[in-house]
C-alpha cells in the first residue's frame, strides 16, 4: 500500500509537466540585484496577477529592504486588501488576496495556485516561456491556449500588454499577431523578465541577504588566510 502512496504524487507531477517536456525553454536573465526590475515586476504582479494568485509566504514589509521601497509607497500602491474589520491590510501582513475558492473553482475549474514558490518548483526559464507561450484558441473557455502548458485553465492576463497572436501552422512553430498590445514585443519581453525576476526573488527572499553577507564572508576569509599564512611563516622561520 505504501509504495502506491509514493508513486501517485509522481504520476500527478508527470501529468503536469509531461505536455511541456519536449518544448525547448527560453532563457531568461535573472538579476536579483536589479532593484528597478524587481520594482517593475512587483507592479506588474500586483496589478495583473494578485487578483487570483496569492503570495502567502511573503510579507509586504520585506519590500522595504529588498526592493528599496518606502512604507508609504508600499501602502499606497501595492496593498489593495483589507482585514476582516474592513481596515487596510498592515504592511507586516502576508500577501493574501480575497479570492473566494468556490467562485474560482466555478470560473476556472480549479483554485488558482499560490505563486510564492513557483519559480523554485518550475524554474525561471519555464515560467518565462509559459508567459510567452499564450496564443489564440477559440475552442478554449477563455479564448486562449498555451504552447508550453496545453489546455491550461488560465486566461492570458497580460494580453493587453503583448497583444493576441494566433498560430500560422499546426505545429505551433510560428505565430502572427491579430491584435497588437499596448507595448512593443521587445518591451513585453522585458516586462515578462521583470515579472519572472520578481517571482524568483519572492521564491527565496533570503538569497538577497546571502549575496550581501557572502561578499563580506569571502573578504574575511581572504584576509584571514593571508594573516594565517604570515603567522605560519613566523612560527616556522627558525625550523630547518
Amino acid at each position: 500500500m505504501n509504495k502506491y502512496i509514493l508513486i501517485l504524487p509522481l504520476i500527478f507531477y508527470s501529468s503536469l509537466v509531461g505536455a511541456s517536456a519536449n518544448l525547448e525553454l527560453q532563457t531568461v536573465l535573472i538579476d536579483l540585484n536589479n532593484k528597478a526590475s524587481l520594482q517593475r515586476g512587483a507592479k506588474i504582479f500586483m496589478n495583473n496577477c494578485f487578483g487570483c494568485h496569492s503570495l502567502k509566504y511573503q510579507r509586504y514589509v520585506k519590500f522595504i529592504d529588498h526592493l528599496s521601497l518606502d512604507q508609504e509607497t508600499i501602502e499606497k500602491n501595492l496593498i489593495f486588501t483589507t482585514d476582516k474589520n474592513g481596515k487596510p491590510t498592515k504592511i507586516g501582513s502576508l500577501m493574501l488576496n480575497a479570492v473566494n475558492s468556490d467562485h474560482s473553482k466555478e470560473s476556472f475549474g480549479i483554485m488558482p495556485p499560490d505563486l510564492t514558490l513557483i519559480a523554485r518548483s518550475r524554474g525561471p526559464d519555464w515560467l518565462y516561456t509559459f508567459l510567452m507561450s499564450f496564443y489564440q484558441d477559440e475552442s478554449r473557455p477563455f479564448g486562449v491556449n498555451n504552447k508550453l502548458y496545453p489546455n491550461v485553465s488560465m486566461p492570458h492576463v497580460l494580453w493587453w500588454m503583448e497583444g493576441i497572436k494566433k498560430p500560422i501552422n499546426s505545429d505551433l512553430s510560428e505565430f502572427e499577431y491579430v491584435k497588437k498590445g499596448n507595448i512593443t514585443e521587445i518591451e513585453y519581453k522585458q516586462s515578462t523578465t521583470d515579472l519572472v525576476n520578481f517571482l524568483t526573488y519572492v521564491s527565496e527572499p533570503a538569497q538577497l541577504d546571502r549575496y550581501r553577507i557572502g561578499f563580506w564572508v569571502m573578504l574575511f576569509l581572504v584576509i584571514f588566510s593571508f594573516v594565517a599564512f604570515l603567522l605560519k611563516i613566523e612560527y616556522w622561520k627558525d625550523i630547518d
